[in-house]
């Protein structure tokens, strides 16, 4: 379909072509939400919100590590050259595999889930099938990442989030009610793969080395780590609130604020997510003096639009999210508050990740992530009040651990090198 476009763009197209793409993917992923929350109301809503947060969890921690390893490994192999076909042979075989033991499990564990999650089979269902749909379109992101095919992935993104929302708004129409998005979630994937062909390569000057997925989990390992450990922080809440016997009400009203207080956080995490290579030429071309003064003024801008971000909740939280989800959703101040600190504390903490991969140091990263879960899991244990509260406190003391103890082990990092000078 878009065989006569360009395939390659420079690093400073490419970046732009994928924040340009996720702010129009995120304009039409919060434009789902809000018309979802309008039509379904705060107790019609949890089961969708329920289903939202367990799919996209369980696709980040399945699928991001192969995303990863087919867009490192192709553009390295690309670059030298060599026939880069064992990766995305092998990464294939790694999908399948992962795709056929999800479903193993998953099938098996359906009626717990339907019992203690979903209240529906046909949502667990949904759950099950989105999940493994998923799998072609987050390979397909890794070809197009390894290619350097940045407006494809851009287009693929947009097509996804696009198809869901009009979907979603057809079948809300007919009055489907929850299984009209529900069915959404599940199509959309499919259509973001069918919409967008990677383009045609020049073909290897060379045969390629054999390839193997698991030693390419010592690349993938730490960032898969840092992904779930992050994701169930920052879209298990609303999971959370169903375990603690939140009722639908209560499940429907915390997701609508995290999602409402996690808008900005959408919005930069490309951006920051972008500082890694400029972060690694620096510390190759610059020493670590220079990289040291390049992620502190990365986490200076990233703090003020954190301080932005929980400002701006205190002052407009509870009007914004009567806008965005309707009148009968009504958080108090300190909830709002709570999330927006949350989303800042995300930022911060994946800010220093890029720093710490630069490193060399995922490792620190993926444990900096998992004290923020610990300490979140003791705050559910020790708080009291209400649920939404709770998850709330507990989620935003979570992350803010995180970016502490990923704080210390940078610090720690530049104190083991007993590198002052650069």
């Amino acid at each position: 379909m878009l065989n006569s476009l360009k395939t390659r763009q420079s690093a400073g197209a490419g970046s732009a072509y994928i924040a340009g793409s996720f702010f129009v993917a995120g304009v039409l992923t919060y434009a789902f939400q809000s018309a979802s929350f309008h039509v379904l109301g705060k107790a019609g809503a949890a089961p969708l919100t329920l289903l939202w947060s367990a799919t996209f969890l369980t696709v980040q921690v399945l699928w991001i590590g192969g995303t990863q390893t087919l867009g490192h490994y192709i553009a390295e192999r690309e670059a030298r050259g060599m026939d880069w076909g064992p990766v995305v042979s092998s990464v294939r075989r790694w999908h399948v595999g992962l795709a056929v033991t999800f479903a193993g499990v998953a099938l098996i564990a359906s009626p717990l889930l339907t019992e203690e999650l979903f209240g529906n089979s046909w949502l667990t269902a949904a759950f099950i099938v989105a999940v493994i749909f998923y799998a072609p379109e987050y390979f397909r992101r890794g070809i197009f990442n390894g290619h350097r095919q940045s407006l494809r992935l851009g287009v693929q993104i947009m097509a996804e989030s696009a198809a869901r929302l009009l979907l979603a708004a057809v079948l809300l129409a007919f009055g489907w009610g929850v299984f009209g998005p529900a069915i959404a979630i599940v199509i959309a994937p499919v259509v973001g793969v069918l919409a967008v062909r990677p383009a045609p390569v020049a073909p290897p000057e060379r045969a390629g080395d054999d390839f193997s997925a698991r030693n390419a989990l010592r690349f993938a390992g730490p960032v898969l780590l840092c992904m779930a450990f992050a994701q169930a922080l920052m879209n298990g809440g609303p999971i959370i609130a169903r375990l603690l016997d939140g009722t639908d009400a209560q499940v429907g009203l915390f997701a609508a604020a995290l999602i409402l207080t996690r808008i900005p956080q959408y919005v930069f995490s490309p951006a920051i997510g972008a500082l890694l290579p400029r972060a690694s030429r620096v510390l190759s071309t610059e020493g670590r003096r220079a990289f040291d003064r390049f992620v502190a003024r990365a986490l200076g801008v990233v703090g003020l639009v954190g301080v932005l971000m929980v400002a701006g909740t205190w002052m407009f939280g509870g009007w914004g999210l009567r806008l965005f989800a309707g009148a009968e959703f009504d958080a108090s101040r300190a909830v709002l508050v709570a999330l927006a600190t949350m989303a800042a504390f995300y930022l911060f903490s994946d800010a220093l990740n890029q720093g710490l991969f630069a490193l060399g140091q995922g490792r620190l990263a993926a444990l900096g992530w998992f004290v923020g879960l610990l300490a979140c899991s003791v705050c559910l244990t020790v708080l009291g009040g209400g649920v939404v509260e709770r998850v709330a406190y507990s989620l935003a003391l979570g992350t803010f651990f995180a970016s502490v103890a990923q704080g210390v082990f940078y610090l720690l990092t530049w104190i083991r090198r007993g590198d002052t000078g650069g």
